[in-house]
């Protein structure tokens, strides 16, 4: 299997990017790059009226980052690989199409962070599960990923649970916080999506683009550039501690971390 794992299918208007990347959809760097490139060339696509990214593995929307590329006790390297993420995440939100994140399974840290920048999540009912445990890593989402959240934000409690606590959150939890539109079950889940994707796939093209671009830059500001160099400072200052390198060490080797 290319390293990218990312397969892409055309069905009645509907552009599908689909992450197959066993056994957890790392995000990879071909693999961001893939989502990028593939999401770009949507944009770009009259015959793509819409897009859905979802997964070939009922566990795993995506687990996060893949910690092959994310090497340790180098804070420079460490960032490359999450603007890369980044710039995967704007890619997707920045396509004037409707954008449709199918998670049957879980989207966690980076996983979530791609869900994130699509316009509508939909969740499987019984496996669906979204997180954003970055605290654990000692690290931050970023101002830019937290703001999005919040303004999503239906039930604080909750996300102030995902968020200080690094809890995940269920399917029921997501759509009461929020963070999911709808859930359905895992039996007709990929149907049930299509069905959505299918009737978005109607909407003006150029109106829909309008509001999609309004609605972000109420979230994000007028420069939304700003925005993520200001997270990429935030980001840099804390790869550079202690506690980062001890996050990610710990994650690697499947311990709880020993904040110095």
């Amino acid at each position: 299997m290319p390293q990218s794992s990312l397969e892409i299918i055309d069905q009645d208007g509907v552009r599908v990017l689909r992450l197959n990347r066993p056994p957890s959809n790392a995000l990879s760097l071909s693999l961001l790059a893939a989502v990028k490139d593939a999401a770009l060339a949507a944009s770009q696509d009259a015959a793509a009226r819409a897009v859905v990214l979802d997964s070939a593995l009922p566990k795993y929307f995506s687990s996060g980052l893949d910690l092959e590329d994310f090497p340790g006790n180098d804070a420079r390297a460490q960032e490359e690989v999450f603007l890369a993420m980044v710039a995967a995440h704007r890619a997707l939100a920045d396509c004037p199409k409707p954008v449709i994140a199918a998670a049957r399974g879980a989207a966690l840290l980076g996983g979530f962070i791609l869900a994130l920048a699509c316009d509508f999540r939909f969740l499987s009912a019984e496996r669906g599960r979204v997180s954003l445990a970055e605290l654990r890593l000692g690290i931050s989402p970023t101002s830019p990923i937290l703001r999005q959240v919040d303004a999503l934000s239906a039930a604080p409690g909750l996300i102030k649970e995902m968020i200080l606590r690094a809890k995940t959150l269920d399917a029921p939890e997501s759509l009461a916080a929020g963070l999911a539109d709808k859930i359905f079950p895992e039996e007709g889940f990929a149907a049930a999506v299509m069905k959505e994707a299918r009737m978005l796939a109607g909407s003006a093209p150029k109106a829909y683009a309008s509001v999609k671009r309004a609605r972000r830059a109420a979230v994000l500001g007028q420069d939304e550039d700003a925005a993520w160099e200001e997270g990429r400072r935030e980001l840099r200052e804390l790869l550079s501690g202690a506690e980062a390198q001890e996050g990610i060490a710990a994650l690697r080797g499947k311990r709880r971390p020993k904040w110095p």
